[in-house]
């Protein structure tokens, strides 16, 4: 039985370093392999944005919601785990069964950023502890946000954006980063240092948006997505909006002929931000 013996809950420390080890560890017993640190990083990464840590029918499950469902089926094939499921316009990876769900359990632990998602995981603690021989303590202290592993990557690709705005006289143009996020205010207030840039703004049932606009602090989020790659169809936003980037650096868009191009492109930024 997949376990850890520890005594209850437990605060960890306040740290910026992700770890596999256990989770790979428990992986390797069952499936003979381990799985690469830098994609782990990103999955726990979308888990916190569009995945949600349930309680059914007195089970733990594990949901994540996607209206691009080819990287929900990447995600089953990678772990070798859980299953896809299609409705019209929305998939479902999804994930109930018990050594699953453990394994789960210890990827997310001393991995997770968000104090809601958190919580989610102590009540999966709190229902797995109080069946057969479990023994899981949890770390309820959040990681600290770092441009030095996958774990951004990852959330970009479930809440965040690339935007790209042309005035209506076609005379000007601004290029934006933007990250939503319910409950999101510390980790925004994270980022804004990290970037030393960006304004978070207070939108409806507790829901917050950061975004970046300073030309030259935006070259601080390209460094780290050509480092730690987008896997989503957001990576094709993001190379576009990078040839935007450079165009306007060289006041390309100062042109007729030069602003024509960077329509067209900006279109097709939008469209794969979907």
């Amino acid at each position: 039985m997949m376990g850890i013996a520890a005594d209850n809950i437990s605060d960890g420390n306040n740290i910026s370093n992700l770890s596999f080890v256990k989770f790979n560890k428990l992986y390797s017993e069952k499936y003979n392999t381990t799985l690469d640190p830098n994609w782990l990083g990103w999955f726990v990464g979308f888990a916190e944005g569009d995945g949600y840590l349930g309680i059914n029918e007195k089970i733990p499950v594990f949901v994540l919601t996607q209206k691009e469902s080819k990287i929900l089926y990447e995600i089953r094939d990678t772990l070798n785990f859980g299953y896809v499921k299609e409705f019209d316009n929305f998939s479902r990876f999804i994930v109930r069964d018990k050594l699953s769900i453990l394994l789960l359990f210890h990827l997310f632990n001393g991995n997770l950023h968000l104090k809601h998602k958190i919580n989610q995981l102590v009540e999966w603690s709190i229902l797995l502890n109080s069946k057969n021989d479990n023994n899981l303590s949890i770390i309820t202290e959040p990681v600290k946000l770092s441009f030095n592993n996958s774990w951004f990557s990852g959330f970009t690709d479930a809440e965040g954006c690339f935007n790209v705005y042309i005035s209506k006289n076609n005379k000007g143009i601004s290029l934006r980063f933007i990250v939503d996020q319910q409950d999101g205010l510390s980790l925004f207030n994270q980022l804004k240092d990290i970037l030393d840039s960006g304004s978070i703004y207070a939108r409806k049932n507790n829901n917050y948006r950061f975004a970046v606009t300073n030309i030259n602090k935006l070259v601080l989020v390209i460094d780290y997505f050509n480092a730690y790659v987008l896997r989503s169809k957001k990576q094709f936003a993001f190379e576009k909006w990078k040839v935007i980037y450079n165009c306007v650096l060289n006041k390309e868009h100062k042109t007729l002929k030069g602003m024509e191009k960077l329509k067209e492109l900006s279109y097709l930024v939008n469209k794969d931000n979907d």
